[in-house]
């Protein structure tokens, strides 16, 4: 008897490890882990062995590389993965269009290094440390290498992460080995954006073996009709995203870099609390967009049926988080930044809230394409952030005045998705096959 119940449990451990999106959901949390949670590890590390003043330098630069990440990136990982989802088993068109994406992100790169480049020499602040940001711009390289919606809409996560986790442990060990003081600072900058780019290659090298894919030389029209597709989530993206960098950039350029510092290690802690999201939503939103193509009632019931349970956890997280933030601070960053735990109280309803709008922006809205309405609701929430912020950076400490913004903007997204869900449900339900696939088909048809 205890033998036959050890053979279900594990039979049944088998079959649960087998489902696409549970396994591609383990990967993500894999992948998230190298990129948000192992770089935490190395910051208790850096906030003692650099001063506040070099340490912020660092994060100002980083803040600033966000803008060219996010150019680069054009929200192809919500585009292309959609469209690689709905025909991943046609492997000519998932190689027209990863041809045609990769080739118009290394064109967005590139505008975006000639950018950086004016901006920097042309700002005397940031003229001064010039070499810090060329080398920060190896994370934007990076980024642009790494084919990560390619793999998320084939839904074969797992040929790529171990590559990726491997690359930047080795930049972290580094890190720890090669910097000791300030003089040291270029380096912190440097190490953990090369492990990225070392990452992007190895990844871009397993392509055609780990998929089946080729690099196809594409045709300016190609690239041209990704581009124009992706526009208005790039718009979106952009918008909703660039706004908590843009609130630290400006900090950056009107406050000393310590301030920036106490800020931008609250900040860092909630990135990567929040991240914690990302797999779910990165491994989800494929398997309800096929899920939407064969029935939009069966997509919708899905919202209906799991948004509470994928987004109660985070809830807790959020509670936990504001009650031991000082702590947390202490423990991790040193006495120096105890401004930061406070910080740290004020931001800590963001996890759930990130969560909790996934669950209608992307798995409601960006599936039965209502894109025009959530560019509306973003940049509605980009409105409301200057509206805030800068009411209140006159009239409270700076820190404060965009934590307490950022959690505002992140409850107003919150509450608008779910009453358009509210208000939409039915409608999108009641669609025919043909038309739930229609957001997805034009971005094939465009590709090809």
């Amino acid at each position: 008897m205890p033998l036959s119940l050890s053979m279900l449990t594990v039979e049944n451990l088998r079959r649960f490890w087998s489902h696409r999106v549970i396994r591609n959901v383990a990967m993500l949390y894999l992948m998230q882990l190298g990129t948000y949670v192992l770089p935490l590890l190395v910051l208790p590390y850096l906030s003692r062995v650099l001063s506040p003043e070099k340490y912020g330098t660092i994060m100002f630069a980083q803040v600033f590389m966000y803008y060219f990440w996010m150019l680069s990136d054009y929200g192809f990982t919500l585009t292309a993965t959609r469209q690689i989802a709905a025909c991943r088993d046609d492997m000519p068109a998932v190689s027209r269009i990863f041809s045609n994406v990769m080739m118009a992100r290394l064109f967005l790169m590139i505008i975006g290094f000639c950018i950086m480049i004016v901006v920097v020499l042309a700002t005397p602040k940031m003229r001064m440390n010039w070499p810090l940001f060329l080398i920060a711009f190896l994370g934007v390289v990076g980024n642009t290498l790494f084919p990560q919606w390619l793999f998320q809409g084939l839904e074969k996560m797992e040929h790529m992460v171990f590559r990726d986790l491997t690359a930047k442990v080795l930049a972290l060990i580094c890190i720890f080995i090669f910097v000791h003081s300030d003089k040291d600072y270029l380096l912190a900058a440097g190490l953990q954006p090369g492990g990225m780019v070392v990452a992007g290659i190895l990844s871009l090298f397993m392509v055609r073996r780990m998929t089946g894919v080729r690099f196809i030389w594409p045709a300016w029209g190609g690239v041209w009709g990704e581009l124009k597709g992706s526009w208005p989530v790039f718009v979106s993206v952009a918008a909703s995203t660039t706004c908590p960098s843009t609130n630290m950039f400006l900090l950056g350029l009107t406050a000393p870099p310590e301030m920036v510092a106490y800020y931008a290690n609250g900040f860092r802690l909630i990135v990567a609390i929040r991240m914690l999201v990302s797999p779910l939503v990165t491994a989800i939103y494929p398997y309800v967009s096929n899920i939407a193509v064969s029935s939009s009632k069966n997509a919708v019931g899905f919202v209906q049926r799991y948004a509470f349970l994928l987004s109660a956890p985070f809830l807790a997280v959020s509670v936990i988080l504001m009650a031991v933030a000082p702590l947390l601070v202490h423990v991790i960053f040193g006495p120096k930044y105890v401004y930061t735990g406070v910080l740290l109280q004020v931001m800590s309803p963001a996890p759930f809230l990130f969560a909790f709008s996934h669950c209608y922006c992307t798995y409601f809205m960006l599936v039965f394409g209502y894109d025009k309405q959530w560019s509306k609701l973003v940049l509605g929430s980009v409105v409301l952030n200057f509206a805030v912020l800068i009411p209140l950076m006159y009239s409270i400490q700076p820190t404060m005045a965009l934590a307490v913004t950022g959690t505002v903007v992140d409850a107003s997204i919150a509450v608008a998705s779910y009453v358009f869900y509210r208000k939409h449900a039915s409608e999108a339900a009641s669609r025919t096959i043909a038309d739930s696939g229609t957001a997805i088909a034009d971005k094939v048809m465009a590709a090809e």
